[in-house]
């Protein structure tokens, strides 16, 4: 019994901390920016049209995590939305990837 009860704590203890557990991985955002971004963004994250955030001098990276996954869940503008396009988890490695490289 005490076995049974201790596997049931671990096992809650994991589906409770598995979300901190698994961080988003700038790596992957990487590869998803250059397929679904970098025609508008640019390869290098300085934007190829007015009006588009320029990500090398911080723009459009004042906001927070959440907001950024939003925007890019939701659109922007004249930014499309990619819900249904990338997952959640992939529109936070792609922001991982920009606070991390931009």
């Amino acid at each position: 019994m005490k076995t049974l009860m201790g596997l049931f704590g671990l096992t809650l203890l994991v589906g409770t901390f598995s979300g901190s557990v698994f961080a988003a991985d700038p790596g992957v955002g990487g590869q998803l920016y250059t397929k679904n971004c970098s025609t508008c963004h640019g390869d290098d994250g300085k934007g190829t049209m007015p009006g588009i955030p320029d990500f090398t001098r911080g723009e459009g990276l004042f906001f927070s995590n959440e907001v950024l996954v939003e925007t890019i869940r939701n659109g922007k503008s004249v930014m499309p939305a990619y819900k249904g396009i990338l997952t959640d988890d992939e529109i936070r490695d792609v922001v991982a990837y920009l606070r991390m490289y931009r």
